[in-house]
């Protein structure tokens, strides 16, 4: 199973140190990737976690030379308040300049008053982030990308240089809506919810990968991942109660062996208390610990 990193690129830990720190020890560890997390501008109020966060692909920019390994990844990129062309040459020059360790994970959008902010309609997010997907893949792909939507159009236009990994990094998509996981079947490498319980991930799972027939549809996960520690009970934005992997690692094993067994193939760990201390800390435990019991 691949292992991978939320970064602290938000919040009180977030700054250029602690970030090349934790990085840099996700290489040397041996896990698989590190993840970024993604807001522009929220309103007051939010303060915690998302009132300080660096742009997320800018992040991983400045990680790419600094690690040597890992897999970088955006978990998850919120699309549809941007311009597809614009993060299309975005990824495209992150994957060419590190060498094709780009993994595009990709999300609609929850926040509407952040679509506000900037200037984007919330209520038909879920169109143009379809249109916008298959914008970008075109531009990825096609030596002469031409694309006629409703939001975005182009043609005669030259777009250089492509993505290291042909035809794009691998997208995989966030969400748990009837609507995300149709859109998880027919385009994404991975479907990648965060702290779904194991009864909605066996279901969104296998519902996906019914709907994908052939395609194949890896299985991810973003959760906080605690040992020795017991998370408090914390939920989303729409009531909904998050799985935690906390407690003491052999505990930490049969829950993400559970996960394992409905098709979980990518974890991808928040660590740590919200201190580059604590998340080290619990990174080496992982290593240590936990991950050998998951061969």
């Amino acid at each position: 199973m691949q292992v991978g990193v939320i970064l602290p690129n938000f919040s009180r830990p977030a700054d250029p140190r602690t970030l090349a720190e934790i990085a840099q020890a996700a290489d040397e560890l041996g896990f698989d990737s590190v993840w970024t997390t993604d807001h522009l501008m929220v309103p007051r109020g939010m303060e915690e976690p998302y009132g300080h966060i660096y742009e997320l692909l800018m992040t991983l920019a400045y990680l790419a030379p600094l690690t040597t390994r890992v897999r970088l990844g955006t978990s998850v990129l919120v699309l549809p308040p941007r311009n597809p062309v614009v993060i299309a040459k975005e990824v495209a020059t992150l994957d060419a300049l590190s060498g094709g360790r780009v993994i595009l994970g990709l999300g609609a959008g929850w926040l509407e008053r952040e679509f506000e902010f900037l200037g984007s309609d919330f209520s038909n997010r879920g169109e143009r982030f379809d249109e916008y997907i298959a914008a970008m893949i075109e531009l990825w792909s096609s030596d002469d990308p031409r694309f006629e939507g409703r939001h975005v159009r182009f043609s005669d236009g030259l777009f250089s240089p492509k993505p290291v990994q042909l035809g794009g990094p691998p997208i995989w998509l966030g969400g748990s809506s009837p609507r995300a996981l149709r859109r998880a079947a027919a385009v994404a490498e991975a479907w990648h919810p965060v702290g779904s319980n194991l009864e909605q991930y066996r279901d969104g799972l296998a519902h996906i990968r019914e709907l994908a027939g052939d395609r194949s549809v890896a299985g991810s996960l973003r959760t906080r991942v605690t040992p020795d520690r017991t998370l408090p009970e914390t939920r989303t934005a729409n009531g909904q109660v998050l799985t935690v992997f906390d407690g003491d690692p052999e505990h930490i094993v049969d829950q993400i062996k559970a996960f394992q067994t409905v098709g979980l193939e990518h974890l991808v760990a928040h660590f740590g208390d919200n201190t580059g201390e604590s998340i080290l800390a619990d990174m080496r435990r992982f290593a240590q610990e936990i991950r050998p019991a998951l061969a």
